[in-house]
């Protein structure tokens, strides 16, 4: 396979789900419809804590009898950890992957929306909105590693949340901009779902992960968002004129905010599609 682009400066952890009852057992604790994918294909979720937190940001992939769940580098062990807390009396098995995984950043030749076994290994659509990349778990790409600072601008830019940056244990998953990619609301109970669902019939969060466009480079992750001398908001992550904040729901996209000196606009987080 010959590979266009270059690597991404992380490493995600995979972690496999294997056994009869595997689908059925997931299903129950995850907040995405995984019961009625196709073997092949991919799609996002969350595993919330009982309260309703976030607790990790998955990527599924759905085998006949197999799950693989893709969290953030270093994350997997908990993750393994956490479900296998309420395996019982199931046949599930818990394994997680020990191959080398890296993110192609550009296209690799996997189908949207699906993954596949090729060479002893996988490829893995992982792409972000208006941002093709590729999981390649086994046999590193040969591929150039590309520039942090530029990886960190294009996930910015696409509204992704890093774990412990933009988002945490803390936050409702309706303030991450993730529900609309992660969330079946017509799908059974799964762990955590009261919150999300009341929220969702009869409520609303008070602030709102956004992308902002700072009119200059300097800014901090930490630094107030203010606007008519009141702060609306935090910065989370930037890079050069672009950052992330979670900005008060009083906030719209297109309003002009001050943040570290530097007037900025602030951006909807863009939608990303159930893959």
């Amino acid at each position: 396979m010959t590979y266009s682009s270059w690597l991404a400066p992380e490493t995600p952890d995979l972690v496999w789900f294997r056994g009869a009852d595997t689908i059925r057992f997931l299903n129950d604790l995850l907040s995405q419809e995984i019961g009625t994918m196709q073997p092949g294909r991919v799609t996002r979720s969350l595993l919330l804590a009982p309260q309703g937190k976030l607790a990790h940001i998955l990527w599924v992939l759905r085998g006949d009898e197999e799950i693989g769940l893709i969290t953030d580098g270093g994350r997997g062990e908990d993750l393994a950890a956490t479900l296998g807390r309420y395996r019982i009396r199931v046949d599930v098995e818990v394994e997680q992957s020990e191959q080398p995984a890296w993110i192609v950043v550009g296209q690799v030749g996997v189908e949207p929306g699906t993954w596949s076994r090729i060479n002893g290994g996988l490829e893995v659509d992982v792409s972000w909105p208006g941002i093709e990349r590729t999981l390649v778990v086994g046999d590193r790409p040969d591929l150039e590693e590309g520039d942090a600072g530029e990886y960190e601008s294009l996930r910015i830019a696409a509204g992704e949340p890093r774990w412990g940056v933009d988002v945490d244990e803390k936050t409702i998953p309706q303030e991450s901009g993730l529900v609309g990619s992660t969330v079946d609301f017509t799908k059974g109970c799964y762990l955590g779902q009261e919150l999300v669902a009341r929220i969702d019939s009869r409520g609303h969060v008070n602030r709102h992960l956004r992308i902002l466009e700072i009119d200059g480079a300097g800014a901090e992750p930490g630094v107030s968002l203010e606007a008519a001398d009141k702060k609306v908001g935090t910065l989370t992550s930037v890079s050069n004129s672009i950052g992330l904040a979670l900005v008060r729901r009083e906030v719209a996209p297109g309003d002009l905010v001050s943040v570290g000196g530097f007037n900025a606009v602030i951006r909807e987080i863009p939608p990303k599609p159930q893959t």
